[in-house]
C-alpha cells in the first residue's frame, strides 16, 4: 500500500513482471538501479544491465537517467536517451527489464480525482467474462462511421482530458449507456484516477469494481452481466450495477487506462456490440496516449534541460578563467559536473600586489542543489578572504553562515590557502583543510607527495567551529594541486576506484601547472571509459559518452 510519502523520497512500486519489493530511494545519494553488485538496489535478470538506471533528487525535482542500459529504460512507454535526465512525476510508469514500477510520491487517496475500487470477489465466486473473439467486431455502418469521426478528434487531442472527453463521447453516443468513465491506470487495482466522467450527476464518491479492472489489466476486454451464473458481490449489488463492460487502453504493451461503462437500476443493459466498439476505441486512445506521453517528457527535457543551462551558464560565470598568472603565481584548472551543473568550487585571485588566495572545495550532493550551494558558498569565502586576507577566519565566517542556512546534513568539504612572499624569495602558504584532504604538493625539484596536516571539519557541520591556520614553505617551481572528490572516487567500468595512489602516479611525469591539470583529467575519463565494444575503431580520450559518477574539479597553483 502507498502512503504518504516524504518530499525528500520517493517510492517504486511494481505493477508487472517477478515478485520483488518497493523501491524505495532517499535524497540522501543518487540509487543506481542494475543487476550488478555495486548496485544501490538490485535486480536480478539477464535483461537488467549492472549499471541500468540511476535516480536522484535535483532542487526538490526527482531525475531518472537511464545509464546506457543494453535494453533500455522505458517512461511512461518512452525510451529515455542515456545520460539524459528526465523528471519524475506522481504516476508516471518507469520499466527496465522485465518489471514495470509506478511512480510514488504522495498519499494519493487525498487527492481530488483519485477513487477506490470495491473488493466485488467477497461475496464468494468470480463473475467476470472475457468478452470472446467473434463479439468484437462492428456490424452496424453507423457505428463504423462514428468510429470514424471520434478517431480524428481522438488523434488530435492535445491533453489526456480532452483525449478521455472525446473517447466518452464516442463511447456513450454508440452503446446507449448514460454512464461511462475513462479511469487512468494508477495502481494494482484498487486505486484508480478518474480522468474524465460522461454521465447522470453523482451523490456519491464514484466506485468500480476490483475484479472487472483486475481482469482488463490483463489486456483483455472483460465484462459483468446480469445473465452471468456466478455471485455479484456483496459491493456490485450495493452499487446496483447489473451489467458493465471494461476496455483497457494498452500503450506499448501495458494498460495505461480504462474505458469503464457500467448499467445501473432501471438503465438498460449494454448494446450488444458494445464490447467491440469499446474496444476499438482503445486501441484509437493507446496510440493518442503514447504520443502525447512521448510529447510530454520531450517537453519536462526541454524545461529541465534550459534549467540546467541557465544554471550551468551562471556558475560559468562565478570560475575564474581556465589558467591565469598574478602576483608571482601561475595556475590552471578544469572542472566537469557530473550533472551538467556542479557542486565543486573554485576560485583564485590577487588579495593584494603580493597575496594570492585560493581555494577548492566540494558540495555534498549533485546537481542543482549543490550548485546553489556552491554558488552561496563561493561568493561568501571570496568576499571573507578580500576583507580578512585569513583562511581560519574566513572559513569561520562562511561556516557559521552554511550551518545556519542550509539544509541539515548539507555541508562543504574545502581547503582554503593565501600565498605571502617571504624575504629570501620563498613563499608561505598558510591553508586551512576544512574535511577536504584531497590535494598534494610538489615542491621544486622533488616528486608529488602527500602533505601533512591536522585539518578540521566540514564546513556547515558545526556553527561554532574555530578554525586555525597551518603553514607551509614554498620555494620558486613548487605547485600545489587540488582536486575535488569526484577524481578519487571515479569508477572504472569493473568497479574499482581511480584512488589517490593512482593519482600521485598519473601527475608524476607533468612538469607544469597546465600539465598537471590536464594529465589528471584525461586519466580520468579514460579510467571511466567502457571498453570498446567489438569491432568498434578505437577513439580519443573523452569521445566516447562518459558519465562521470561525480563532479570533477582539478586545479595547480605554481610558484613562479
Amino acid at each position: 500500500m502507498a502512503g504518504t510519502q516524504n518530499a525528500r523520497t520517493i517510492r517504486l512500486d511494481p505493477l508487472a513482471g517477478p515478485q520483488t519489493e518497493p523501491v524505495v530511494v532517499s535524497s540522501v545519494k543518487p540509487h543506481v538501479l542494475g543487476r550488478g553488485g555495486t548496485s544501490d538496489i538490485r535486480l536480478l535478470d539477464e535483461t537488467v544491465s549492472r549499471r541500468h538506471a540511476q535516480v536522484w533528487l535535483a532542487a526538490d525535482t526527482w531525475l531518472i537517467s537511464d545509464l546506457e542500459s543494453r535494453h533500455g529504460t522505458m517512461l511512461n512507454g518512452v525510451r529515455l536517451t542515456p545520460n539524459q535526465a528526465a523528471p519524475l512525476r506522481d504516476g508516471d510508469l518507469v520499466a527496465l527489464g522485465p518489471w514495470t514500477f509506478i511512480v510514488r510520491l504522495s498519499n494519493r487517496l487525498s487527492m481530488t480525482g483519485f477513487m477506490t475500487t470495491q473488493d466485488d470477489l467477497a461475496g464468494g465466486s468470480q463473475r467476470v467474462q472475457k468478452v470472446p473473439a467473434d463479439e468484437l467486431s462492428i456490424r452496424a455502418q453507423h457505428r463504423l462511421d462514428l468510429l470514424t469521426e471520434s478517431a480524428a478528434t481522438i488523434a488530435s487531442a492535445t491533453s489526456e482530458a480532452a483525449l478521455a472527453e472525446a473517447v466518452l463521447s464516442a463511447v456513450t453516443q454508440s452503446t446507449g449507456v448514460p454512464r461511462a468513465s475513462f479511469l487512468r491506470h494508477v495502481g494494482s487495482g484498487e486505486e484508480v484516477e478518474l480522468v474524465g466522467y460522461k454521465g447522470p450527476p453523482s451523490g456519491s464518491r464514484m466506485s468500480y469494481s476490483r475484479s472487472l479492472i483486475q481482469a482488463a489489466a490483463e489486456g483483455n476486454v472483460v465484462r459483468l452481466d446480469a445473465g452471468t451464473p456466478a455471485n455479484f458481490g456483496m459491493s456490485i449489488v450495493t452499487l446496483g450495477i447489473h451489467s458493465a463492460i471494461c476496455a483497457p487502453v494498452m500503450t506499448n504493451g501495458l494498460p495505461t487506462a480504462y474505458i469503464y461503462l457500467d448499467a445501473r437500476g432501471g438503465e438498460s443493459a449494454v448494446a450488444p456490440d458494445a464490447a467491440a466498439f469499446c474496444q476499438a476505441v482503445a486501441k484509437i486512445a493507446g496510440l493518442a496516449i503514447g504520443n502525447l506521453r512521448s510529447a510530454e517528457i520531450r517537453q519536462r527535457q526541454k524545461e529541465l534541460e534550459g534549467d540546467l543551462q541557465a544554471a550551468h551558464d551562471a556558475q560559468i560565470r562565478l570560475m575564474p578563467a581556465p589558467q591565469g598568472e598574478m602576483s608571482g603565481a601561475s595556475y590552471a584548472m578544469r572542472s566537469i559536473p557530473g550533472r551538467l551543473v556542479a557542486g565543486d568550487l573554485f576560485d583564485v585571485f590577487s588579495l593584494d600586489d603580493q597575496r594570492v588566495a585560493f581555494f577548492l572545495g566540494d558540495v555534498s550532493g549533485k546537481g542543482v542543489g549543490a550548485a546553489l550551494i556552491m554558488a552561496t558558498a563561493q561568493s561568501h569565502l571570496n568576499s571573507s578572504l578580500r576583507q580578512t586576507g585569513d583562511p581560519a577566519a574566513a572559513l569561520t565566517r562562511v561556516n557559521r553562515y552554511v550551518a545556519h542556512h542550509c539544509d541539515q546534513g548539507k555541508f562543504i568539504s574545502l581547503f582554503v590557502g593565501v600565498i605571502t612572499p617571504q624575504p629570501d624569495g620563498s613563499r608561505l602558504l598558510s591553508f586551512v583543510d576544512a574535511g577536504h584532504g584531497y590535494w598534494l604538493v610538489r615542491p621544486a625539484g622533488e616528486p608529488v607527495r602527500k602533505a601533512s596536516f591536522r585539518g578540521g571539519l566540514p564546513v556547515g557541520v558545526d556553527d561554532e567551529t574555530q578554525y586555525e591556520n597551518e603553514t607551509m614553505v614554498l620555494r620558486p617551481g613548487s605547485r600545489v594541486v587540488c582536486f575535488s572528490d569526484g577524481v578519487v572516487e571515479q569508477t572504472s567500468p569493473e568497479g574499482s576506484d581511480f584512488g589517490i595512489e593512482r593519482t600521485i602516479q598519473v601527475l608524476q611525469p607533468a612538469g607544469s601547472a597546465g600539465d598537471d591539470v590536464n594529465v589528471l583529467v584525461k586519466a580520468v575519463i579514460d579510467f571511466a571509459q567502457p571498453p570498446a565494444a567489438a569491432g568498434e575503431e578505437p577513439r580519443g580520450s573523452g569521445q566516447r559518452s562518459v558519465r562521470l559518477n561525480d563532479d570533477m574539479t582539478v586545479a595547480s597553483i605554481e610558484i613562479r
